[in-house]
C-alpha cells in the first residue's frame, strides 16, 4: 500500500478538533463518570478536566483524591455532554432554554467564561416577557445586578411579564420581591388575578387540592403584600371572597375599606407606575450659543446620586444662522433623526431609540425627546449617553454645570467627560438636559 495514499484522523485537524475526537471515540480515556439520575457512563481524561477546572482537579490531585468511578448525580447527561465540549474544543452553547442548567453546572464546576455567557443570555432574557424566569435564576444564584434589570423590567411590563409560561413557577421569595414593589404597571386586580392562578400551580406540583386554605398556606405571609381594597369589588366578591383564601373577619375589612374604613390586615395605598409618576428635569449649561465646532457622535458621562428612571433628553438642534448672515454654509430648515443609545460602565447599550424631529426657524433651538420607555439608571453609578452625528452644525450650550441638583425631587446629577466624544465635554456642547421619574 501506497504510504502517501494513507490518512490518518489527526491530519488536517486543528487541536479541538483532535481532542474532540478522541473524547467521542474514548481514546486513552482513564476516567469514567456516572452522570445524572441514570448514572450514565461518560469516560474522559484527567488531564482535561483538571486544565478547565479547579474543582475536578482537586478532586484528582486533592489531599484525599477521588478513586474508581466519579459519580455525579446533580448535573444531567445533556448538561455535562455540553461542559464537556467546553473542556475540550472551547465550544459553548447557551440558549434560553438551557441556561438554568449550564449556570449550575458553571457555578458548580467554577468555570467563569461560562458563567458569563449564561449571564449574558440572562441578561436578554431579562428584558423580555420571561423576566420573571431571569428573576427566578438570578435570585438563586446570588445575581444581583440581573435581579435589579429583571424586576426594572417586570416593574415597567407587569401584565405581559405575569402572563409569561414562567411566571407561575415563581417562588414564593422572588413573588415577594415582586409584590413589595410600588412600581408594578398594572392593577391590583391582575396581581390578585394571577396570585390565584399561581396558588393553584404551587397546589398541583404538591398534589394538593386547590382550596383556598392551600393557597394561603403556599403564599404565607406573601398574601399580605396583596393590596386587597384596591382589587375591583365584583372580583373581589366572584373569585376570592368565594374561595375561602381570607378569613370571614379580613372579607369584613376589605369591604369596609370600599366606605372608608381603613383595612388594618391588608395595605391600600396604589402603585404608583413610572409612566405616571411626575416627572422631572435638569438643565445643565449657563447659556446657548452656535455653531458648535464638533464632529462625529456626541457622548457624555452621568451618574445619578439616587435610584432614577431616564425618560428623555433635552437636545440642542441644528443651528440656523440669522438672516443676513453667511457662515459659509445653507441652513435654513429640514428633517433630522436624532440617534440616542444608553449604556453602562460596562459599555452595555441599554437603551437605543430613534426619533425624527424638525428644525428651522420656528423651531427653537433645543428639543425633548421623549423616550418610548423609562431606562433604569442606578444610583452612584456611571452611564454613557451618546447621540450619533446629525450631519449638521448645532446650537449648543456654554458655561455648563458639572453638578446639577433638583430642587423637587432632591436627585443630583453630576457629568463626566467621555473619550468618545466628538466635542462635546462637561463645560459645553450637546445634551442640554434630562428628564427623570423617581
Amino acid at each position: 500500500m501506497d504510504a502517501n495514499n494513507t490518512t490518518d484522523w489527526r491530519d488536517n485537524k486543528g487541536l479541538p478538533e483532535c481532542m474532540m475526537y478522541m473524547l467521542q471515540n474514548e481514546i486513552m480515556c482513564d476516567v469514567t463518570l456516572r452522570v445524572g439520575d441514570d448514572r450514565t457512563p461518560i469516560k474522559a481524561h484527567r488531564y482535561m478536566l483538571s486544565s478547565r477546572s479547579a474543582v475536578f482537579h482537586t478532586m484528582f490531585e486533592g489531599s484525599l483524591p477521588e478513586k474508581g468511578d466519579i459519580i455525579l448525580p446533580d448535573v444531567d447527561e445533556d448538561t455535562f455532554r455540553d461542559i464537556l465540549k467546553y473542556f475540550y474544543s472551547d465550544d459553548i452553547t447557551i440558549t434560553n432554554n438551557n441556561v438554568k442548567e449550564m449556570l449550575y453546572a458553571a457555578d458548580k464546576y467554577m468555570l467563569a467564561a461560562v458563567k458569563g455567557e449564561c449571564e449574558t443570555v440572562l441578561k436578554q432574557t431579562a428584558q423580555s416577557e420571561h423576566a420573571t424566569k431571569a428573576l427566578q435564576t438570578a435570585y438563586q444564584y446570588h445575581l444581583s445586578e440581573l435581579q435589579k434589570d429583571s424586576l426594572d423590567y417586570i416593574e415597567t411590563n407587569t401584565k405581559a411579564c405575569l402572563l409569561s409560561e414562567h411566571a407561575v413557577s415563581l417562588s414564593r421569595d422572588c413573588l415577594e420581591i415582586i409584590l413589595k414593589s410600588d412600581y408594578l404597571d398594572c392593577t391590583e386586580t391582575d396581581i390578585c388575578q394571577f396570585i390565584l392562578k399561581w396558588g393553584k400551580h404551587q397546589c398541583e406540583l404538591a398534589k394538593l387540592e386547590s382550596s383556598g386554605g392551600n393557597i394561603r398556606e403556599a403564599l404565607g405571609s406573601v398574601l399580605f403584600l396583596i393590596r386587597f381594597p384596591n382589587v375591583e369589588m365584583k372580583f373581589f366578591s366572584e373569585a376570592v371572597a368565594s374561595s375561602c383564601l381570607l378569613t370571614s373577619d379580613e372579607m369584613v375589612s376589605i369591604y369596609q375599606s370600599h366606605f372608608g374604613v381603613i383595612s388594618k390586615a391588608f395595605p391600600s395605598s396604589l402603585r404608583a407606575p413610572v409612566t405616571k409618576r411626575q416627572t422631572y428635569s435638569i438643565n445643565r449649561y449657563g447659556q446657548i450659543t452656535g455653531p458648535i465646532g464638533t464632529s462625529g457622535n456626541q457622548s457624555l458621562i452621568f451618574f445619578s446620586d439616587k435610584d432614577i428612571w431616564l425618560k428623555g433628553v433635552v437636545i440642542f438642534l441644528p443651528y440656523v444662522a440669522p438672516a443676513g448672515y453667511n457662515y459659509g454654509f445653507q441652513q435654513n430648515q429640514g428633517s433630522i433623526n436624532i440617534s440616542i443609545r444608553i449604556m453602562n460602565d460596562s459599555n452595555e447599550e441599554k437603551f437605543h431609540e430613534n426619533q425624527p424631529t424638525n428644525y428651522g426657524p420656528y423651531n427653537g433651538e433645543i428639543w425633548q425627546m421623549n423616550f418610548s420607555k423609562p431606562v433604569r439608571v442606578h444610583s452612584m453609578r456611571d452611564y454613557i449617553i451618546q447621540m450619533d452625528d446629525i450631519g449638521h452644525q448645532t446650537y449648543c450650550g456654554t458655561n455648563c454645570n458639572e453638578s446639577v441638583t433638583d430642587q423637587q425631587s432632591g436627585v443630583t446629577i453630576k457629568f463626566k467627560n467621555s473619550k468618545e466624544s466628538g466635542g462635546t465635554d462637561i463645560s459645553q456642547g450637546q445634551f442640554a438636559g434630562l428628564s427623570f421619574s423617581v
